[in-house]
């Protein structure tokens, strides 16, 4: 059990290593803590792999590992949600409601066009590809909920399923990449610039942590993770009582209704450490998902294929959204968190939001992800039964 352990400590760690490099160093806050967490956790991963090549470490101690990682990702967002809405101001996103539908329908349009030209292509090579298409479908417009949904009702084999989860989550991963290096720069040469709903002062503020390092944003820091811990309870004790289980869309549709509710509370609004909190809850995240890449699977010949395919699907879906919202007028930064609430999942929104420098689009990205949700599964049930007519 020493390995969980010692990994619990530098997924701790490692976000105040990164954000003291970024304070002291000019290079490092050009290239952003979001990244740096993330190549800190790639380094993770390739140290977790080569020690399992080498035999020192055991089956049991990685399988304890992998459920680590899971608890911690799954634990994380929940409670950095709540604390990067407190803040919110509804009269602003009011005035981005348009751009949010625009880019949710176009979203949702890109991504079943891609998947079906896709399994045109990839056909020959891929067994069961209607319903691979249908299963990706479920995934880029919703989350992994929506998959597991699918799979079940298109009764897929298992080891096909883990090789498309496995396949997801490392062209994810590379998707993430992109937006957080380049990507981010090119987007917003080619789209419209967001017209920020607050003066260039207030968006900035002081310097990230100022306050909250000090002895009166300490005792904010407790009442901020009190109440998002009580959201968060909320959230779950009623998805608990109503469904019988905790469903991923309904806690995060109840997390965003509550914290949304909270941020009318004068005093809620001007916890001024809360965005700062939940900053460092996504660094913890950013850190963790990237340790959880297998480098074993990238050399598993057998799902070359089926990690190509989702990797044209995500990236073809990717680029022809950017054109749609080019033809609609919607800004790069409203688009950036709707492509990753739609790709990855809601939870990946204020991941997005922080790489950018944005936080008054993480209610428009969380908001576009929870629709994604719900209609994921009628789409890629639709997808799969459509194309098996075809293929």
């Amino acid at each position: 059990m020493m390995l969980p352990a010692i990994f619990i400590t530098l997924y701790l760690a490692t976000p105040v290593s990164v954000l003291l490099l970024c304070r002291k160093f000019k290079p490092m806050q050009k290239i952003g803590e979001v990244l740096l967490a993330y190549f800190a956790g790639i380094f993770l991963a390739f140290t977790i792999w080569v020690l399992a090549q080498c035999g020192l470490v055991g089956g049991d101690s990685l399988a304890a590992l992998r459920r680590l990682q899971a608890s911690v990702c799954d634990a994380v967002i929940p409670f950095a949600i709540p604390l990067m809405l407190f803040s919110a101001n509804l009269r602003h996103v009011k005035k981005q409601l348009r751009g949010a539908s625009l880019t949710l329908l176009s979203g949702v349009l890109a991504v079943v066009c891609v998947t079906v030209a896709g399994a045109f292509v990839f056909a020959p090579h891929i067994p069961d590809m209607s319903k691979i298409a249908g299963l990706v479908t479920g995934v880029e417009t919703g989350g992994t909920p929506n998959m597991a949904a699918l799979q079940f009702a298109l009764k897929v084999p298992e080891n096909t399923f883990m090789q498309l989860q496995a396949s997801d989550m490392v062209v994810c991963f590379f998707y993430l990449l992109f937006i957080f290096s380049v990507g981010k720069a090119l987007l917003r040469k080619f789209l419209p610039a967001y017209k920020s709903t607050t003066s260039a002062a207030a968006q900035s503020g002081e310097a990230p942590y100022a306050f909250t390092l000090s002895r009166r944003g300490l005792l904010q820091v407790l009442q901020a993770l009190g109440l998002s811990a009580a959201v968060v309870l909320v959230g779950i004790g009623s998805s608990l009582l109503l469904l019988g289980a905790v469903h991923v869309p309904y806690l995060m549709l109840t997390i965003t209704t509550l914290s949304l509710a909270a941020s009318f509370a004068g005093p809620v609004r001007r916890l001024r450490c809360s965005f700062d909190v939940g900053m460092f809850l996504v660094l913890i995240f950013n850190v963790t998902i990237a340790s959880m890449v297998d480098f074993s699977q990238l050399l598993n010949a057998e799902m070359y294929y089926i990690l190509g395919y989702v990797a044209c699907c995500v990236f073809g879906s990717l680029t022809l959204h950017a054109l749609l919202c080019k033809c609609f007028g919607v800004d790069a930064d409203t688009f950036m968190v709707s492509s990753a609430a739609l790709i990855n999942s809601p939870p990946f929104v204020p991941v997005v939001a922080m790489a950018i420098g944005n936080r008054q689009v993480v209610l428009v990205g969380i908001s576009v992800g929870i629709v994604g949700y719900a209609v994921g599964n009628y789409l890629g049930f639709t997808v799969a039964e459509v194309l098996k007519n075809f293929l």
